[in-house]
């Protein structure tokens, strides 16, 4: 009966925590700099506003806003309520505006990321600010005696149409897509109790206008003895296929596009992490593109500050190889960090 009672006390007092009126609020600032052969341009500094809690023992709401310091106004990144037990059939329920699970980096906050920018052909194919749109989605944890789960999404705006490389400087043209679908299938297994691997197929599809089809299979290593010691293994493959209805009926034939990235990252010590990432795109604006760098990173206080350089050679169609050469100041205030380890 003691052991009863105790239990109903911690129960509640773990529910009235939960529920507390007093979200979670942090602040993510960033000052990035990029080197392409003339001086270095201090162009990326932003802010992030980050406000989280939960709004009931079953549910929490995460609002991320974000503003670039350019004159613009600030943007809602995320608005989303996630419904994450109480459903039948152990289905869980995110809605709002959100980024849905489709491949692995789209979820993924950039200041969480080993490394300074996103790949060159991630931006190509899901935008410089990723996939997001008001929508709903839906993840069913699959009984099976592993993790496997099925999330599938519904978004009033695809993805836009991008022809423009991200170190251009320039404002991307990008049309306006309706309502789309995604599918991704996970799964993660325990290699060991310090190893581990996650595998994902995803798939999207354009409900309104050109016939737009995306195809990603994405895989995780990692390896993580302590804390602080970690080393991890990212990769996504990309195939993106699209055909446009003309007016006499026929179909126009888009090119295909083949994409996709590998990184791993050594998390050395408490304050050191360094790696390397290469990517490719079969087509970026009508040639093929590659590149290869080596990033290094420093925290000087743990998760709250990180220093950041990426050293990158890219390769763009016949034009010149170009060096390009990137610097980030990443800082965090409150329990939203700037880094995790």
């Amino acid at each position: 009966r003691i052991r009863y009672m105790l239990a109903l006390f911690i129960s509640l007092h773990v529910l009235n925590a939960q529920t507390s009126v007093n979200p979670d609020i942090s602040v993510v600032g960033q000052l990035a700099g990029n080197y392409a052969g003339e001086a270095l341009d201090l162009n990326g500094a932003s802010v992030e506003l980050v406000f989280q809690g939960y709004v009931n023992p079953f549910a929490r709401a995460d609002v991320f806003l974000h503003k670039h310091m350019d004159g613009e106004s600030m943007e809602v990144e995320e608005a989303v309520l996630s419904i994450e037990r109480g459903l039948p059939f152990g289905l869980a329920l995110r809605a709002g505006k959100l980024r849905p699970d489709f491949g692995k980096i789209n979820r993924q906050h950039l200041h969480t990321f080993p490394q300074i920018a996103l790949p060159i052909p991630v931006v190509q194919l899901l935008g410089e600010e990723k996939w997001g749109a008001s929508g709903l989605e839906t993840s069913w944890l699959l009984p099976f005696p592993w993790y496997n789960n099925l999330s599938i999404a519904y978004l009033q705006n695809g993805i836009s149409e991008h022809h423009h490389r991200a170190t251009d400087g320039e404002e991307p043209e990008a049309e306006s897509p309706g309502a789309a679908i995604s599918a991704r299938y996970s799964t993660f297994f325990d290699l060991s109790s310090i190893t581990h691997l996650e595998m994902g197929l995803s798939s999207y599809q354009l409900l309104d206008g050109p016939d737009v089809k995306i195809l990603i299979l994405d895989v995780k290593y990692k390896w993580r003895p302590d804390k602080y010691r970690s080393l991890f293994l990212q990769t996504e493959l990309f195939h993106r296929s699209a055909n446009s209805h003309l007016d006499d009926g026929l179909l126009e034939q888009h090119p295909q596009i083949n994409a996709g990235y590998m990184l791993v990252n050594y998390q050395l010590k408490k304050v050191w992490n360094a790696g390397v990432i290469a990517d490719f795109s079969s087509n970026l604006d009508d040639a093929e593109y590659q590149s290869v760098g080596l990033f290094l990173g420093y925290s000087p206080a743990e998760e709250t500050t990180i220093l950041r350089l990426l050293i990158k050679q890219e390769q763009h169609g016949e034009e010149d190889s170009q060096l390009l050469i990137q610097t980030q100041l990443l800082w965090s205030l409150g329990p939203h960090k700037a880094h995790q380890f």
